[in-house]
């Protein structure tokens, strides 16, 4: 472009203008080149993650610092929207231990993808209320049983429509844009879920809130 407006006193106008046309039409295809690219990266990394084996590295661990630590990593991660949107977030576990057969890291991603889909439920709905009229709150909760404890995380943001409600748990199905997720996070949520020989539960209501529930046997 520089090179052309050095030139353009020996162009006439009208080659002139047909090749800043032109220039501009290569800049709008070669930032679409780079999107679908990097959406085509997102797309195989997802195929990977997917075709990774999450069935092994199952050994006793103590569940409360997990999820303690990705309670902290919530407040980290996401300190900027926090503070701007002022959500309130709440960490309601029982002291002491709570011990199971899992795998820490497995476990503490399935919670960090659930986490992060409530925060961007909360912030999207915050965006389009009035300042004031609504407090985004996420929150955290555990519910020990006789042989098992329950992992529930709830939000008050925008929530899920009835009609996909039944495809949230497919690969790949997503109601955020290609350049926000690639659709496999609740996809392999429910994977880590299960192969640790629990079970994962959504309810939701649209505009109002959604909570998931993961039960896992102690």
């Amino acid at each position: 472009a520089s090179n052309i407006e050095d030139d353009k006193d020996n162009m006439d106008n009208e080659n002139y203008e047909d090749t800043v046309d032109i220039l501009d039409m290569l800049r709008g295809n070669l930032q679409k080149v780079s999107q679908h690219g990097q959406n085509t990266t997102r797309t195989l990394k997802a195929m990977e993650e997917m075709l990774q084996d999450r069935s092994g590295g199952i050994v006793p661990m103590s569940l409360v610092a997990v999820l303690k630590q990705d309670f902290d990593m919530l407040g980290a991660y996401y300190a900027e929207d926090i503070s701007t949107y002022g959500i309130k977030t709440v960490y309601d576990v029982p002291d002491g231990e709570i011990s199971i057969d899992g795998n820490a890291t497995q476990l503490s991603r399935m919670v960090m993808n659930i986490l992060a889909n409530a925060v961007y439920a909360v912030v999207k709905k915050a965006k389009r209320e009035k300042p004031g009229a609504y407090v985004p709150e996420i929150s955290l909760k555990v519910v020990v049983d006789k042989n098992s404890v329950s992992i529930i995380i709830r939000d008050n943001g925008i929530g899920i429509e009835d009609t996909i409600k039944e495809k949230i748990f497919d690969p790949f199905f997503t109601t955020k844009t290609t350049g926000e997720a690639s659709g496999v996070g609740l996809y392999l949520s429910r994977e880590i879920v299960q192969n640790h020989g629990g079970d994962i539960q959504m309810q939701s209501v649209k505009d109002s809130y959604s909570e998931f529930t993961i039960t896992l046997p102690t």
